[in-house]
């Protein structure tokens, strides 16, 4: 017999994308920045938001590009503690495709998934 592990992590809830749908206009709650070194635009980021029904929204970019926090992505997490893993998850996925001298060094590379293992 298996113990219920009621403070196990849930799975996040995907919905389906909708093209139309909103993003978050203003700063979300919470942005996690890894700058670049030299240049103004951030080596990763992670941006949290908690929607009007409590769950959380997570984003993320690499290199200056990525997309904003919104419903419109369909991702949602219980907690801002859960959000978090699964945006730093995505963020190393994202880190790992990424290739030297795409729009980084591989020394860049490497921070950029140690900064993501650093939430997991």
């Amino acid at each position: 017999m298996h113990q219920l592990d009621l403070f196990a992590p849930q799975r996040p809830r995907l919905e389906p994308v909708d093209p139309n749908g909103p993003v978050i206009q203003g700063e979300p709650d919470i942005v996690l920045r890894l700058p670049h070194p030299r240049l103004a635009w951030a080596l990763a980021e992670i941006e949290l938001h908690q929607h009007e029904d409590g769950r959380w929204m997570w984003a993320t970019g690499t290199c200056g590009g990525g997309y904003k926090v919104g419903p419109k992505w369909g991702k949602f997490a219980a907690t801002q503690q859960e959000a978090t893993r699964y945006a730093a998850a995505e963020l190393l996925d994202a880190a790992q495709k990424l290739g030297s001298g795409h729009c980084v060094t591989a020394a860049q590379i490497e921070s950029i998934k140690a900064f993501a293992r650093g939430f997991l």
